[in-house]
């Protein structure tokens, strides 16, 4: 406490409903003694719960430091309440007991289970004074309260034996009941440790402006380079004699990209080019919209046009439909023409004499006898093959 309070310091001074009155007397006696008598008191478990609202103008937010006795583990809330009770730029400074790990948490809670209403931690329940977290995630719970330079002060585990710890898991403090209150000594002895976080609150507010420094600044007009002019030489020492112009580049394109041009800048006088003399006639024609199929290639012979590849304006199928018209209207004009049948002959000769001199495949056996030369007509199915 001796470091954190100076002369004319403001100090909010936060106690526990654990603490003695005696342990709360010397601590709020040390505070005046170093501030000059600028010291607020606060209960912690008013700080949590909103029953009061600070002005937010102290420098130096103390809870569980310099306070003997009993240390509360701190909740969001609570957490919150210091961060918004300091001004900007003030320090929070507090004390609660941590776990070793969170094997240890998670044994403490199934331990306690059937006590708290299922080992959850309510806003205000004695079980939420109890330590329930490591000393890692209660710098983070103390970062996401709004505080930033969050450093571990000090850090002591030789204090907690198991005296001190049968003290605080009485049901005034920790909220340990009787007939546990040696299994829970058992279990955090050596794993659990009295941390002190120092942090600080940020100078700026909420809706603070501030300029990046990245942002565009407008840049500087160059500085044409001075062309050298001779002196007409009409004397010897007027020809070492060289007068210095500047030649004046001529300004066409003057817009700025600066957002942030001086009020007093004229745009009426930037030059700009004229935009009539950026088109030309060719410019001002209209765009020759091309036909279907216009990379089509054209038949020298025919002078017909064929359909482009994967063409998709209809002409491949009406070429298509021409080609079928004309195929179908030659088919009209073909007539078919069947030869007639011819007479069979003979290939022995003998055919006309009988049965008894035709062969076995004659066409005409089983007919009778005819005279040469004759035409002779088979009836029925003679003429069709047996197979």
């Amino acid at each position: 406490m001796e470091g954190l309070i100076q002369a004319g310091t403001r100090v909010l001074l936060v106690g526990n409903a654990a603490a003695t009155a005696d342990e709360l007397g010397q601590a709020h006696a040390l505070a005046t003694r170093l501030s000059g008598g600028r010291v607020r008191f606060e209960q912690l478990d008013r700080l949590g719960s909103g029953a009061v609202t600070l002005a937010g103008d102290a420098d130096v937010a103390l809870s569980g430091v310099g306070v003997g006795g009993v240390r509360f583990a701190h909740s969001d809330a609570e957490l919150a309440a210091l961060a918004a009770a300091v001004a900007g730029g003030g320090v929070v400074a507090l004390s609660e007991p941590v776990l070793s790990d969170a094997k240890t948490a998670a044994d403490l809670a199934a331990l306690l289970r059937d006590d708290d209403g299922g080992g959850r931690l309510g806003v205000g329940s004695l079980s939420a004074r109890r330590p329930h977290r490591t000393l890692a995630q209660l710098v983070s719970a103390v970062k996401l309260a709004g505080l930033v330079d969050v450093a571990v002060a000090s850090s002591s585990a030789d204090s907690l034996h198991n005296d001190v710890l049968s003290r605080w898991c009485r049901a005034d403090a920790w909220a340990v009941p009787d007939d546990k209150a040696d299994a829970v000594v058992a279990l955090l002895q050596g794993r659990v440790s009295l941390p002190t976080l120092v942090a600080k609150k940020p100078s700026y507010k909420v809706g603070s402006v501030a300029k990046l420094s990245f942002a565009s600044k407008k840049r500087p007009a160059p500085i044409p380079s001075p062309v050298p002019v001779a002196a007409p030489p009409t004397t010897t020492a007027a020809r070492t004699n060289t007068a210095t112009v500047t030649a004046k580049k001529p300004s066409v394109w003057l817009i700025s990209n600066d957002d942030n041009q001086d009020a007093n800048d004229d745009d009426d006088d930037q030059e700009l080019e004229d935009e009539d003399l950026l088109l030309d006639e060719f410019d001002k024609k209209a765009p020759v919209v091309p036909t279907a199929c216009s990379d089509a290639a054209t038949d020298a012979a025919t002078k017909k046009k064929k359909a482009c590849k994967n063409c998709t304006c209809g002409l491949a199928d009406e070429i298509d439909s021409q080609e079928d018209a004309a195929a179908s209207k030659i088919l009209d004009q073909i007539v078919l023409v069947k030869p007639p049948k011819k007479a069979p002959t003979s290939s022995c000769g003998n055919c006309y004499l009988g049965d008894a001199f035709r062969c076995g495949s004659c066409p005409y056996l089983g007919m009778p006898a005819f005279k040469p030369g004759e035409t002779v007509t088979l009836g029925g199915n003679l003429l069709n093959d047996d197979i």
